[in-house]
């Protein structure tokens, strides 16, 4: 072995970390062999243990108890893991089911309140003396001065200008324009001039006249002759001397009386019997 020689450190100071590495080694190689020679020992049935495998399973028992702890921990993080992913995919395939469930329900709503109509259409049409022809609301136009829609059936099925419309609660309006696979219904609240007609009060079989352009979607009334006395409540038919319309279809009623200061004029408001909001069947009346 050569030494070597640093003016600084001297012969001895250049060989101290050789020297410790070695023995560090030669430590390390002596506790690998009584470690395992305490393993083998330990495996061998005995009565007693002695005091180095005592002192061994001492000084090992917080490593392994520190191992344990971390092998429990890791293996119950992967499992909680595993079981929150498969819950998340449950809970995914349940919002999925209840998302179809309810689309679901709400078409089998829609067939339900659609066959409910149907029902009541034909219940209607069988009841009434009328030629009822039954179509279909495919297009509303409304506007400040306009009150119309247009219905799926026109000339090709028989239908012609100002035929009445109605509804299974009462007169809607008249054919304006027709198509040959379409019409046009100006409803009785139009505003537009020309749409008026006559009716009776229900009450005293007296002469009417109702105009398109009430407020609010209402018909403005106005009596024949100053004899004849409106209240709120009556009820409106057609009449006899209707230009379009059959007799004693129900217009509407009453909703608000208005009076001159002298009390001997008087105008009204009726409230139409059919619900112009919500029109999707109606029928048109054909002469017989």
């Amino acid at each position: 072995l050569k030494l070597g020689y640093c003016e600084e450190k001297g012969p001895i100071k250049v060989l101290q970390p050789l020297f410790q590495k070695r023995v560090l080694l030669v430590v390390l190689a002596v506790s690998f062999l009584i470690i395992t020679g305490l393993m083998f020992y330990s495996s061998q049935e005995r009565e007693k243990e002695i005091w180095l495998e005592k002192a061994f399973k001492f000084i090992l028992y917080p490593f392994q108890r520190g191992i344990h702890y971390i092998t429990t921990f890791v293996t119950d993080t992967w499992e909680t893991v595993n079981e929150l992913g498969a819950l998340n995919r449950e809970n995914d395939e349940m919002r999925q089911r209840i998302s179809e469930l309810t689309t679901k329900l709400a078409q089998l709503e829609q067939l339900k309140a659609e066959n409910e109509r149907l029902r009541e259409l034909l219940g209607f049409k069988a009841a009434t003396e009328l030629e009822l022809f039954p179509v279909e609301v495919i297009a509303r136009n409304p506007g400040n001065n306009s009150a119309t829609v247009t219905i799926d059936k026109g000339s090709n099925f028989g239908l012609t200008r100002n035929m009445p419309v109605i509804t299974t609660e009462g007169l809607a309006g008249r054919l304006l324009r027709v198509e040959p696979f379409s019409a046009e219904v100006i409803l009785l609240s139009d505003p537009r001039a020309g749409n008026s007609m006559s009716g009776v009060i229900e009450r005293t079989r007296e002469l009417v006249y109702i105009y398109g352009g009430g407020k609010k979607g209402t018909c403005l009334v106005k009596p024949s002759d100053l004899s004849v006395k409106l209240k709120i409540g009556d009820r409106i038919l057609t009449s006899e001397s209707s230009l379009y319309f059959p007799k004693n279809l129900v217009i509407g009623t009453i909703i608000e009386v208005q009076e001159s200061a002298d009390g001997y004029e008087q105008q009204a408001y009726l409230e139409p019997a059919a619900d112009f909001t919500r029109l999707e069947y109606l029928y048109v009346v054909k002469e017989k």
